[in-house]
């Protein structure tokens, strides 16, 4: 440990007193320049009085401070905001076009998520306004359906014949429990699902994807004496006939599908433009700090006899 503080406290004196610079590249019209110096604070000084730009140590450390970029902070940057890092290592044009495509994403984007919002709140609303739970449940129950499976607990109350929120006269265990008995002892009965509670995404899902929910839709089948007479809604594998009504559902829903669709993929680039502009600012930031070297080392030199110098050296290698 002693002899690490003494060879330190060597390094420090030499360093403060008697640094000599065995290289040092400045190059002001693209050609390169050596000068060799003794002392950092007097020689170099004197040495650098050689060339029109670089007059004192304090002009070197300027060049050094005013060139040299941390990749750190311009990956950074560009990670926060696109093209920053770029603006940071004055790399103009390609800050403009990371920033751009970030801008271009965003508008396109919140444009996207509007109008998949905006078609999902109509489609929600075409939805409560055409497709009734209870006439859904009437629906199972009715002969030329699956009468014999229905329960009578599924509707709550009388509703009147125009129902106004019918979720609210159905006991959604009970419709579960029927269309999971249809499901498991009917076969080709086309129920696969049970319907999801009223409100979740799944619900408004459910019932403009599979034709099982189609004789929930109000044009349907009419209601005659005991029974619905269009066969045709009768659940079949898939989507199978069903009403115009669910079809244009259906259509309403793969609309808002298709918005948010595209806003996903442009989320997609926005990450990836934020990624490839963090990577490309710290990159550029690397490449132009090659034209700035600064090393620094300890070089012996035999005085006389046994004797040994060392010389802590300093090179900087600058290229405009």
């Amino acid at each position: 440990m002693k002899y690490r503080i003494l060879i330190a406290g060597l390094f420090v004196f030499f360093l403060t007193n008697t640094v000599q610079s065995q290289y040092l590249n400045i190059s002001t019209d693209k050609t390169n320049k050596t000068f060799l110096t003794g002392n950092l604070q007097n020689d170099l000084v004197m040495q650098m009085n050689q060339t029109s730009d670089i007059n004192s140590f304090d002009d070197i450390k300027s060049v050094i401070a005013k060139n040299k970029y941390s990749p750190l902070l311009a990956g950074l940057f560009s990670a926060v905001v696109p093209g920053a890092g770029q603006f940071y290592t004055k790399s103009y044009w390609q800050g403009a076009a990371f920033f751009g495509v970030e801008v271009i994403s965003w508008i396109v984007y919140v444009k996207y998520e509007k109008k998949g919002d905006q078609q999902t709140a109509a489609f929600q609303n075409y939805a409560n306004l055409h497709w009734s739970v209870v006439q859904y449940a009437n629906w199972i129950n009715s002969p030329a359906t699956y009468q014999q499976y229905y329960r009578s607990g599924i509707i709550i109350g009388n509703p009147p014949s125009n129902v106004d929120k019918p979720w609210n006269y159905v006991d959604w265990t009970q419709l579960n429990l029927c269309e999971s008995d249809i499901a498991n002892q009917v076969n080709n009965s086309g129920f696969t699902h049970m319907l999801a509670p009223y409100g979740d995404q799944q619900y408004y899902e459910m019932i403009g994807k599979y034709s099982q929910f189609g004789g929930g839709w109000d044009d349907a089948a009419t209601f005659q004496a005991g029974g619905y007479t269009k066969a045709d809604v009768i659940a079949n594998n898939g989507i199978g006939n069903v009403s115009p009504e669910f079809i244009a559902y259906s259509h309403m829903r793969g609309d808002a599908n298709n918005f948010y669709n595209i806003a996903t993929a442009v989320s997609y680039i926005i990450v990836a433009n934020h990624v490839f502009s963090a990577l490309e600012a710290a990159w550029n930031a690397s490449k132009i700090n090659h034209k700035i070297q600064l090393q620094g080392y300890i070089q012996s030199r035999r005085i006389y006899g046994n004797l040994i110098e060392f010389e802590p050296t300093l090179q900087v290698k600058y290229e405009l």
